[in-house]
């Protein structure tokens, strides 16, 4: 896809700082013997990487992966289109399962540091039994697409989300949570591009920050 493979995604293990997985973006191509993107592995701090042994049935990222806190051989990722929707490995990359399939354009995903796996697509969906089981935290109107997640690490009911279109529109906004999710409340504020694709909060600070076409910041 795009004519190359993307580096979309970047994840580090909790407690070895060696060790990395890397999200590349991109289908196979069979007829040009092109295994497309996918998941590699590092363990010496991104020296050499290693393709993992399998792959999930869909290798179309956006900035969907994490190592799961509370088990560094669980990895979390997601992908859009065919094969689309969430992926979980519990061993390090060697094998996968199809644990989320409500959407498949799945772009971002964030697991809690109780375990709490937030799916974002049309709406933003929650597990908090490794995928066994989701629930719909959301129902909003119009075409935007959830891209942006964060989550308060003191607190897994307290996160945010950014809400975007793919066209040209000014569709969309930052919307946060204090209950897990029963209620929301829009905080996009004065950000004059309301397509922030990632966003980060720094509990050190209390700061939220979203980016996308510039860089802001909101005390919270």
């Amino acid at each position: 896809m795009w004519g190359r493979s993307h580096a979309r995604s970047l994840a580090q293990h909790p407690t070895d700082p060696n060790i990395l997985y890397l999200g590349m973006d991109g289908d196979p191509e069979p007829a040009k013997k092109l295994p497309g993107g996918g998941i590699f592995r590092s363990a010496d701090g991104g020296k050499s990487w290693t393709r993992c042994p399998t792959q999930p049935g869909g290798l179309r990222l956006y900035y969907g992966l994490v190592v799961d806190p509370t088990n560094p051989k669980r990895i979390w990722f997601s992908s859009c289109g065919n094969g689309g929707g969430a992926w979980r490995s519990d061993d390090e990359g060697a094998t996968w399962t199809h644990a989320f399939k409500n959407e498949s354009w799945t772009f971002n995903l964030e697991v809690a540091k109780d375990g709490t796996v937030l799916v974002g697509g049309k709406d933003l969906w929650r597990s908090t039994d490794q995928g066994a089981s989701w629930k719909k935290l959301t129902s909003f109107k119009g075409d935007p697409t959830i891209v942006g997640i964060a989550i308060d690490p003191a607190d897994a009911k307290r996160f945010w989300i950014s809400r975007l279109s793919w066209s040209s529109n000014s569709d969309g906004g930052i919307y946060r949570t204090t209950d897990g999710g029963a209620s929301w409340q829009e905080i996009t504020g004065d950000i004059p591009f309301r397509k922030p694709q990632i966003l980060r909060y720094n509990a050190e600070t209390r700061t939220l920050w979203a980016a996308g076409v510039g860089i802001f910041t909101l005390q919270q």
